[in-house]
Parts: structure tokens; sequence; C-alpha cells
């Protein structure tokens, strides 16, 4: 046999994926290039299982290249995900339109998606798994005039594949400090290895790959200049039009924002992978190639921070407690993003999206943007994730009164606690920047050495002791989002009446008090304040604000004099309360002693 057929080629990635399933362990354990978050196991296996999965296989090769190409697509995962990704994009790309292939015409293939792989990197880095697949892809052309069938085609040429792998060692310095070789390059030889098995007619249970004697406590530089793994999924916009959108385009494109950039272009979407301190602004500038269909952001330096933390506990919170991300990344607090959709895009808070860009969408009247609680696969995977780091879990949640998110995670939470997990849930009764004080006051005394028991028990105990006071610019917003009745916003709006809104017993929305000026409702929120403080003394506060530096710096200055320090922390308001809250909204939240 020196041919190819649709069938062959799907079980070529059917083998090659269980090979790599089997290792995905220790694929993860060597992961330490471009950073070791300890993933490439878990990206390559969800990578290649939903090739698996969704492709249509036919006797034609050309068909089932095309569908197995469409779902690598749709299925890549992390940097090593998307290069495979390329490599199958490469192999259509070049294919020729036939129902079986050559052993020649496969490896013009071959040599050709080198060439793709390479081009669709902004920096291609030797001693990875591109490496290894421009030497198999050699190997193939050499052996060629040697062969007579596909099996032994295959067999030479993994051979060579071995020997790259190996040599990755050297090639880069961090493998050779820490005596593995590449994790992703790994990952390809296994594949590689599944394809000879399948043409050798063997038993996939019967795989068997010799395992390495490794140290995952790897060495590694842990100065990482762009710290989110950025990926997306676009569909492009102007198919009926004739503009033209290519991997350079992209690349120019997406290129400032940070490194490891690929870009793997399809029939009728594209993928993109990205490392960059701004995904926001990454997806902003995808939302003009077209409809975004999926999002994904990791980040490696909390991961990394997690697997060395010598601590037994961990706080969770949800993007809706208002707290400079900088603390919570030095703290390890982990975050739930909400999920917010406009124009049936779906953004996760604080991560894709940011206030300016919501309300330039809003703005420039796309439909209304509006929020959704976090999956439950994102859940599951966060818990997953920290507890293989932490015994106890504290998670501090936004009001069930205002949210579904306590509900979705809490129906999560329990799935664990009944399987003997430490996870304790808490109804904040708060939100936003009262919330953001909250879990605050919980890192400190988890910092203090507290048990996980006390710091519920004080938690429960503050939550009661807090007040928000919102001022806000207009009830267009809150209106708009549906937080308020119609006719009551026609009604402030047509009077240009400007609300105070506040939480009243477990965290339920109400208006507090109304003015027609700003300096009438600061004057408001100022005397309310003032007789709070001859009951209750302010044992901390912070102020949050929604694109209204000028009016946040006034606040600061009234209520430092006021209060006698400081407040805690200064913080921009989350996008998923921005909806409600709307843009020149400013916020003081604080804890009585």
């Amino acid at each position: 046999m020196d041919y190819i057929t649709g069938k062959d080629l799907y079980q070529m990635f059917n083998y090659g994926t269980n090979f790599v399933i089997q290792k995905r362990k220790l694929l993860n354990d060597i992961n330490v290039f471009p950073v070791p978050d300890g993933d490439t196991g878990n990206n390559l296996v969800h990578t290649m299982q939903t090739i698996s999965r969704e492709s249509k296989v036919s006797d034609s090769f050309i068909e089932t290249l095309e569908s197995i190409s469409d779902s690598a697509l749709i299925g890549a995962r992390g940097n090593s995900g998307i290069i495979f990704a390329q490599f199958v994009n490469g192999l259509r790309k070049s294919s020729v339109n036939k129902d079986q292939v050559s052993i020649e015409e496969f490896t013009q293939m071959a040599l050709d998606s080198v060439s793709h792989v390479y081009g669709s990197l902004s920096n291609p880095v030797e001693g990875t798994m591109l490496s290894v697949i421009k030497d198999w892809a050699d190997g193939l052309k050499h052996i060629l005039s040697k062969v007579k069938n596909v099996q032994d085609y295959f067999k030479h040429a993994f051979a060579k594949a071995e020997l790259s792998l190996e040599k990755t060692k050297e090639q880069l310095a961090v493998l050779k400090k820490n005596n593995v070789v590449d994790s992703g390059a790994m990952g390809f030889v296994l594949f590689l290895q599944g394809i000879n098995s399948y043409f050798n007619n063997e038993e996939i249970e019967q795989i068997d790959f010799e395992e390495l004697d490794l140290n995952v406590n790897h060495d590694f530089e842990e100065d990482i200049t762009y710290r989110y793994c950025t990926e997306g999924l676009v569909e492009y916009k102007h198919l009926l039009e004739k503009v033209d959108i290519n991997e350079d385009l992209i690349k120019e494109t997406l290129r400032p924002y940070g490194d490891s950039l690929v870009v793997v272009m399809g029939s009728h979407m594209f993928r993109i992978h990205i490392h960059t301190n701004t995904p926001e602004l990454v997806f902003k500038e995808l939302k003009a190639f077209g409809l975004i269909v999926s999002q994904k952001v990791d980040d490696m330096i909390q991961d990394i921070a997690f697997k060395k933390s010598k601590k037994d506990t961990v706080i969770v919170t949800d993007s809706i407690a208002d707290i400079n991300p900088s603390y919570l990344k030095e703290h390890d607090v982990a975050t739930i993003p909400l999920n917010i959709q406009v124009d049936s895009v779906t953004y996760y808070d604080k991560l894709t999206i940011n206030n300016e860009i919501l309300f330039d969408m809003i703005e420039a009247g796309l439909e209304y943007p509006t929020t959704s609680t976090p999956t439950i696969k994102y859940v599951n995977d966060l818990f997953s994730k920290l507890l293989l780091h932490y015994k106890n879990i504290i998670v501090i949640l936004v009001a069930q009164e205002l949210s579904a998110t306590f509900r979705a995670v809490n129906t999560e939470a329990e799935k664990l606690i009944e399987k003997g997990k430490n996870i304790y849930v808490i109804d904040s009764y708060n939100n936003s920047v009262s919330q953001g004080l909250l879990v605050k006051k919980a890192v400190e005394m988890l910092e203090a050495g507290k048990k996980p028991e006390v710091i519920v028990e004080k938690i429960e105990e503050m939550k009661k002791k807090t007040e928000i006071l919102v001022c806000l610019e207009t009830f267009k917003y809150a209106t708009m989002s549906g937080r308020l009745p119609k006719a009551v916003g026609k009604i402030g709006m047509f009077f240009k009446i400007r609300p105070i809104m506040t939480l009243g017993d477990k965290g339920k929305g109400s208006a507090f008090g109304f003015a027609l000026s700003q300096k009438s409702i600061t004057k408001k929120i100022v005397k309310y304040v003032k007789k709070d403080m001859e009951k209750n003394e302010i044992d901390s506060y912070a102020l949050i604000h929604c694109l209204n530096p000028d009016l946040l710096k006034e606040y600061e200055e009234i209520f430092t004099d006021l209060i006698g320090k400081k407040p805690e922390y200064i913080s921009e308001v989350s996008s998923a309360t921005a909806i409600h809250s709307g843009k020149g909204s400013v916020a003081i939240g604080y804890i009585r002693k």
C-alpha cells in the first residue's frame, strides 16, 4: 500500500490522540517552556480530542482532511495546541484534491506545512514542536525513495523525529537546565507513534511508552513579560465583501500587544494565540475582523503562584468585587469573571473587556449589554485546579439578591463538599467596593495565620456592618439595563434627577436618596457618613469610580479629611456593575467597627 485514504487519515489522528492522552500528565510535568504552567498535556489532549470527536470521516482524503482542519481550529488550545492546529491547516492548504494521496504527495504536503507553520508564528523558536515537525518532514523526504509502503514510510521518518526530540534538550537553555525534552515536541512524537501503531495494525490498548525519570520541581525564570495566555476564535465578518483578511494583517494588528503570537486561518474562521498583558485590547482589535465566537484567558503568573504557594487555604471571589487587580494578584486571590454579552459576543468581566471599551460599544448603539453567571465548566475547572494545591477554599461572592452567581458557584461547591473537600461559600450580602473590602479583610486574616473557620465566622459578622453609597450621574443606564422600571427611569431622566443607590438587608438594591445636582448628592452622602460615624467608628473604607477620575479625586479629599485616613484603595468598578450604575458613577464602601 503506497497511498493514504480518508479513513486512514482519520485513524492516524485517532491513534495519535490516544497516545497523547495516555501521557497527558507526563507532558504537563515536563512543561517548562515558554512558561512552566504545566498545561501542555491538557492543551494537546483538548485539541486532539476535538479532532477525534468532531471530524467527519469519509473515504475521501481531502474531505476528511478539511473536516479535521476545521475541528483542529475550533478545538485548538494553548501554544502547543494552536501550533498543532496550524500544522494540520498547513496540510489542508497544500493538499491535492484527491480521494487518496500517495506518499510522494503526502511528503510534499508535510514540507509545505512546515513552511506554513513557521510563517504563522511571530517568533519561531527552535527546540520546540516546530523543530520536530520540520525534521520529521525532512525524514519523510529522505526516506521516500527507499520504501515501498506506507508502514515503512512512517516508521523510518519517526526515528528521525525521536532524534529531533532528544536534541531539544540542547537547543533551549531552560530544557537543558531542567534535563527535559520540550513538552510540545514530545506530544508531537507521541502523535507520530500513534500513526505507526495504526499502520502496524496494533491494538491501541497495548501501546506503551517509556516513562521518563523526572523531577517536576523545575527551575525556571519567573520574569514573565506577558502574563495572560489569550486565545480567540473569530468567524469572518466580511465573507460577502472583498476584504482581504489574512495572517499577515492579523499578525501586524496584534503584534504590539504581546509575544508568542500564532494565527491559524481556516476556511471561514481563524484562531489566535498570544501572551499579553492587555487581553481586552486584543479582543477589541479582533472585533474588527469578525464575530468573536469564543475567548480564553489564563493568568500564567497566578497559575505558577498557586503551584508554589505554601499556604493551605486560598481566597476566591467574583469579578464584581471591586478591589485593585494588582492586590488580588499579589496575594494570590482567584477571581471568577462574570460573563458580559454584547451583540452576541460573550466577554469576560475585567479580562477581555473594560469600561472604556464597554461604553464605546454602548454609545455606538449596539444591543445593550447583559450579564450572566460564570459557566459550570469554568467554576469546575477553577476548583479542580485549586484543590490540587490547597486544602481549603474560601469563596466570597456577590449578594445572591443581586446575581445568580452565588447559586451557580455554590451548587458546584456542594458537589465537591459531599466528596470531602473543604470549600466555604459566603454570600457577602454586598457587591462592588464593599464586597472588595470583605475580600481584603479575609486576605489579611489568612496571612495573619487565622484558620479558615475563623475567617468565615469573622466575614459573616463583618458583612452585616458594611455600607455602600453609589452616586449615579443619571437614571439612564439603570433603566436601560432593566435594574429600574422604565416609568421610574423616564421620570428621573426628564427631571434630571441624580439618585444615590445603596444595599439593604441581604444585599437587595434600593434608592437611598435623590438630588438635582452633583454637589447636592455629595453633600447627602457626606452627611450620611458623618451621622454614621457618630454611632460607629469606620474600620476601613475604599472608593471606586466608572470613568470619572475628577469626581473620584474630590471624594478622596473629602473622605480622607472626614474619616481621618486615606482609603484602603481606589479602584475602577467592574464592567458587570457599570452596566447598571453607568458612566460617571462613583461610590464609597466601608466597614463599621
